[in-house]
């Protein structure tokens, strides 16, 4: 026997088979009794109304109807909560007994077409509308409530300022008269000088030699 392997050979061709996890019926699906609704590894998903678990973790539905997923928090050993995902079946039934749950989709369907129709809509104003002008509106002043002290100082200031104008015009008065009889000194001085002047010189006779 040869101790060596041959040329070309390898350990690492192998492969396993795919698995194909997840969801195989999605939310509001109708499903058949004994069909797998969810395949997954560890317990991700647990089980709820009308579903029960096989050994590779897989949920299956018990009955015949319509698939449905909610949440709730489950509190383990060590009191830590935490939010699990359950599977449930809801009967054919409960769905014909409770004909909300049709009226629900009914809506969300009115309520997608009807944004679309409003957004169409409001592409339609941007190009046909304008800018409207701004008005601005009438200000509204509220009347200030008057206090008997406010009064009192307003009038203290109106007699003081009218104390003052007379204080004014008194010193405008007193100056006025000053320049007035300056002005006739001044005349008077001005009159004396002229007539000094005025007054006739004695003549002298040149004598012819």
């Amino acid at each position: 026997m040869a101790h060596k392997k041959a040329a070309w050979s390898a350990k690492n061709l192998r492969d396993s088979k795919p698995k194909y996890r997840w969801v195989k019926v999605f939310w509001w699906q109708n499903v058949l009794a004994w069909n797998i609704i969810l395949r997954q590894k560890w317990t991700k998903y647990q089980v709820g109304k009308n579903t029960y678990m096989w050994k590779d973790f897989s949920i299956h539905a018990a009955i015949d109807g319509v698939v449905e997923f909610s949440k709730a928090n489950i509190s383990k050993f060590d009191g830590r909560k935490y939010l699990k995902t359950f599977v449930n079946v809801v009967s054919s039934s409960f769905i014909e007994k409770n004909k909300w749950l049709e009226k629900r989709e009914i809506k969300k369907d009115i309520k997608k077409e009807t944004k679309k129709e409003t957004k169409d809509q409001a592409v339609i104003k941007k190009e046909t509308t304008k800018r409207p002008t701004i008005t601005k509106k009438p200000s509204i002043t509220t009347p200030k409530v008057v206090k008997k002290t406010d009064v009192a100082k307003k009038t203290v200031s109106t007699k003081k300022v009218a104390s003052t104008k007379k204080v004014t015009t008194t010193k405008k008065a007193d100056t006025k008269k000053v320049a007035s009889t300056q002005k006739t000194n001044t005349a008077k001085k001005t009159i004396s000088t002229k007539k000094a002047t005025t007054t006739k010189k004695p003549t002298t006779k040149k004598l012819s030699k």
